[in-house]
């Protein structure tokens, strides 16, 4: 009789906290349907695969090649090798902007100037001699080829460093590229018992990278990104609302009430913890049915597993979220503490990155 009414007690004290939410449009919007939205955002920002990655990095080229330069007492106009390499760069679908000239900030018109105004993310310089280094022009007197390595100037912006970061990956990986492209024409004009020697002295080491066969499903960024969404789901949904539980009965005044009815503080602090749980895995539940309709996520679907996890990390977001509430005298005091500890733990739960990859300290 003594449990049936206590669990009485306890459910009508968690009844009473998830009316209280679902009569509250703010606190329903920020509970349920912000992780959603949240979600959202990420997964077409990121989730989704572009057709052409490269077409977002903005590169300016200077094309010096085929200006007037003198060669072995000769003047040489020639661009054939400069003019591949811009078209080059258009067909791998860069956004390419075309100069004259390098400049400066303050000169309109300019690869600098472009650069300043973050129009672009670097811009390549390709001297006036790139196709008669490359193509063995320079000869001394008895005319033989003189060694002549070409050169490329790479300007970036220094007041981003993560796009510039981005923008030379992009371009040094396209320079290799064109590099062996040069390598394997320059070797078929070899005779041909040195071309494979040549070949070999070009590219001495071959590289190939295969997936171990750790599982049998191809994983995508928005398939780790979920689950990581779902943990700080738990963090927000379990802290937050856990947070003001207490804490909003001292606002309200009825806290008194509480303590001095015929009711155990563990039946209140049961009746809280479920309250918070409904609110938690309603959270989990939109979160993984919006990852499954909208991104067709690909996740390990073992339901008794899934509701396990989700379960351990309500509990201990809910737990964190009690203390606080019981420390704090308002509801403002416990947002702010919220926040102090929330925001540092969105870093170093795993959701965004893996917890591998980040210094021993944070790990």
């Amino acid at each position: 009789m003594k449990l049936k009414r206590t669990m009485h007690q306890v459910f009508a004290i968690a009844r009473t906290d998830f009316l209280g939410i679902a009569r509250n449009k703010t606190a329903i919007f920020f509970t349920l349907l912000f992780p959603l939205f949240f979600l959202i955002i990420i997964g077409f920002t990121f989730g989704t695969q572009s057709t052409s990655e490269t077409s977002r990095v903005h590169i300016g080229i200077v094309n010096f090649d085929g200006e007037m330069i003198n060669v072995n007492g000769t003047i040489s106009e020639n661009s054939t090798i400069g003019d591949a390499f811009v078209q080059n760069l258009k067909d791998a679908n860069f956004t390419v902007y075309e100069y004259s000239a390098y400049g400066d900030k303050n000169t309109n018109g300019t690869a600098a100037y472009d650069i300043s105004r973050r129009q672009i993310k670097i811009a390549v310089v390709i001297p006036s001699n790139f196709t008669e280094a490359l193509s063995y022009q320079y000869t001394n007197i008895s005319g033989m080829p003189i060694p002549t390595k070409a050169s490329l100037e790479l300007y970036t912006d220094p007041s981003d460093p993560t796009g510039s970061i981005i923008a030379q990956q992009s371009i040094f990986g396209f320079i290799l590229e064109f590099i062996k492209r040069y390598q394997e024409i320059a070797i078929n004009q070899l005779p041909l018992g040195f071309q494979e020697y040549a070949a070999v002295l070009a590219d001495p080491i071959t590289v190939s990278t295969s997936e171990a066969d750790v599982s049998g499903r191809q994983l995508r960024w928005i398939d780790y990104m979920v689950p990581g969404s779902l943990g700080l789901v738990l963090l927000w949904s379990g802290l937050n609302h856990a947070s003001v539980a207490i804490a909003g009965e001292r606002t309200k005044g009825t806290f008194q009430r509480m303590v001095i009815a015929p009711v155990s503080p563990m039946t209140v602090l049961v009746g809280k913890v479920i309250s918070c749980l409904i609110i938690v895995y309603l959270s989990a539940t939109i979160m993984l049915a919006a990852g499954i309709l909208i991104f067709q996520v690909n996740l390990y679907w073992n339901i008794p597993v899934i509701a396990l996890a989700i379960f351990l990390g309500a509990i201990s977001a809910i737990g964190l979220g009690l203390i606080i509430s019981s420390i704090s005298k308002n509801v403002e005091a416990a947002d702010a503490i919220t926040i102090l500890i929330s925001v540092p733990l969105q870093f170093f739960i795993g959701a965004f990155f893996p917890l591998s990859i980040m210094p021993e300290p944070a790990q």
